[in-house]
């Protein structure tokens, strides 16, 4: 079921009173918080002393993985280093400042704009957080990995509005994206981008024509689900924008700019990270700068959540983080027949003003998440981390094997198995609210249970070493064994260890074996599951699954690791 289903009793009454408390009067006004930041471990800059701009300068704002944070994110997610940082609201106020000082600009995106969101917005599709980068003026986004979370027909929807296939979002009708999503990379066999991309748009910033071409990295094959993107081929992102550049070229673009969702680190060998650093950077970055073509001028990169504003190659190549905790204010000036460029990352700091529109429509839509995202479904005795026990498997991704392999157990399944990459967040201890656990669980997956021999079981954990990015050691419930991970390849488990329940694997054995619908569909490269014989069982959605394992098992640890590494 549709998330947005579960609150479909509530919704008409709180439409009503958030849009009658929204007539008349804007309401009280906002203080002014403008101040300055307290010291920190890195100079922290944001945009309360903006310089001039230089003659013949424009401006371009990057973004990237924006991750539907409509509201501040939360711990971690919500600072850089000391500084809370993030929400739409002051996001906006910051891109007003901005945009105040620099009128000849444009918002440009570099992917995950939605997906894995928090309730506020997948409850409704993410099309508040559409309608939100529409307001601050994006220009245009590449599409990331998440912009395929349900496939190249929501996608499309996205980009061009109308209901989605459960009914329509309460307030004004969805009319999509007022900005283009970018493709170069994504062809179908024809050679054709998904329906409503293209690979490349030209921007006027200040009578100034920019080309302005966007990337996906090519491990989104893998990462998503297989049949939401079958037939697409996801390319070599360098080869896609350099052969872009002579059709951008001819359209008058007298500079480009890469939009690529993909990226690295830095690497500060446990010091603090300057969010205008460079320091040690990840050779895949320094590979994508060195590859792309010189006419194009900045890489505004995504995708690893990380902040860097490097010069490599003749080129500015930054990223912003994430959850619009970070803008990157970026100077393109053009003179005597040549561009400069060069960028800050400032921070999207929380001591101005919030921007009041943009506040008040994001109070409207989490009033309408708010009743079920505040339920309380279970609690933790302890926390529940995300990071990895030694053998690779972590807590919590344990205990959502535990809840698919408690749903399916009726149907005959015997283990389960979780992909560590669909756990999104920590559990904290104590009461357990569905906001916190969809915000662990937000692809909206099915629980199956499939048949598989012991000997595919033993080819399955072989591919984790597989996975095209790195080892993705499976989170298991059911199942115990130990692995080398020096030993040679299709032979790093160790056979005699593996377990299931009591008895030791018999590879010529049948077991059923409960998993989510992304993996039974081969995602993350698990393609032994596609082997699987019979007709699969059903069962209810992860977060579901979830919520009954937490309110039958009562106040639930961490359970102690299922995997050894030798």
């Amino acid at each position: 079921m549709n998330v947005r289903a579960r609150v479909s009793g509530v919704v008409a009454a709180l439409t009503a009173a958030v849009l009658l408390a929204g007539c008349g009067s804007p309401g009280p006004a906002v203080p002014d918080l403008s101040g300055p930041l307290p010291a920190g471990p890195f100079p922290a800059i944001s945009t309360g002393d903006l310089p001039d701009a230089a003659p013949g300068e424009v401006h371009l704002f990057g973004l990237n993985d924006f991750h539907g944070n409509l509201e501040p994110p939360t711990g971690t997610n919500g600072h850089i280093g000391p500084y809370e940082t993030g929400g739409a609201a002051y996001l906006a106020a910051h891109l007003a400042r901005l945009r105040a000082k620099y009128p000849a600009g444009a918002v440009l995106a570099a992917g995950d704009d939605v997906g894995a969101s928090p309730l506020t917005s997948a409850l409704f599709h993410d099309e508040p957080t559409v309608d939100f980068l529409n307001s601050i003026g994006v220009a245009a986004s590449s599409v990331g990995n998440h912009e395929f979370d349900h496939g190249v027909t929501e996608l499309a929807r996205l980009q061009h509005g109308g209901c989605a296939a459960d009914g329509c979002t309460p307030g004004p009708r969805f009319t999509g994206a007022a900005f283009r999503y970018l493709a170069a990379n994504v062809t179908d066999p024809a050679g054709n981008p998904p329906p409503g991309t293209t690979p490349w748009t030209i921007v006027d910033v200040g009578g100034h024509k920019i080309g302005v071409v966007g990337t996906v990295t090519p491990d989104t094959a893998s990462i998503v689900l297989p049949d939401g993107i079958r037939g697409y081929t996801f390319a070599d992102e360098t080869d896609a924008i350099n052969a872009a550049v002579p059709a951008m070229k001819q359209a008058g673009a007298e500079t480009v700019v890469a939009l690529l969702h993909d990226g690295g680190a830095q690497n500060t060998h446990g010091g603090p990270v300057d969010p205008n650093g460079c320091t040690d950077i990840s050779p895949t970055v320094t590979a994508l700068a060195h590859r792309v073509d010189p006419a194009v001028k900045v890489l505004i990169t995504g995708h690893t959540h990380q902040w860097y504003n490097c010069a490599i190659d003749g080129k500015v190549v930054t990223q912003a983080a994430s959850y619009g905790r970070m803008i990157t204010d970026i100077a393109l000036r053009f003179h005597d027949g040549t561009v400069d460029a060069k960028a800050v990352n400032r921070l999207v700091t929380h001591n101005l003003a919030p921007d009041p529109a943009t506040a008040k429509t994001v109070a409207y839509y989490a009033g309408l998440a708010d009743p079920r995202a505040k339920q309380t479904i279970g609690t933790a005795t302890a926390p529940l981390p995300v990071e990895s026990s030694p053998g690779g498997d972590s807590p919590l991704g344990d205990v959502i094997a535990d809840s698919m392999l408690a749903a399916m157990a009726p149907q005959g399944a015997v283990a389960a198995f979780m992909n560590p990459g669909g756990v999104r967040a920590e559990l904290s201890d104590g009461p357990i609210s569905y906001a916190a656990a969809y915000a662990v669980q937000p692809f909206g997956n099915e629980v199956v249970a499939v048949t598989l021999t012991g000997r595919q079981i033993l080819a399955l954990l072989e591919q984790q070493w597989d996975n095209v990015s790195k080892p993705a050691v499976l989170d298991i419930a059911g199942l115990t064994y130990t692995y080398d991970d020096s030993a040679p390849k299709g032979a790093r488990v160790l056979q005699d260890s593996v377990r299931i329940g009591d008895a030791p694997l018999n590879p010529a054995a049948e077991y059923k074996v409960a998993t989510n619908s992304f993996l039974q569909a081969g995602g993350d490269g698990f393609a032994v599951f596609r082997e699987a014989t019979g007709t699969a069982d059903i069962g209810p959605a992860d977060l579901d699954a979830l919520a009954a394992y937490l309110k039958s098992a009562g106040p639930i640890g961490a359970p102690p690791p299922r995997v050894q590494r030798r």
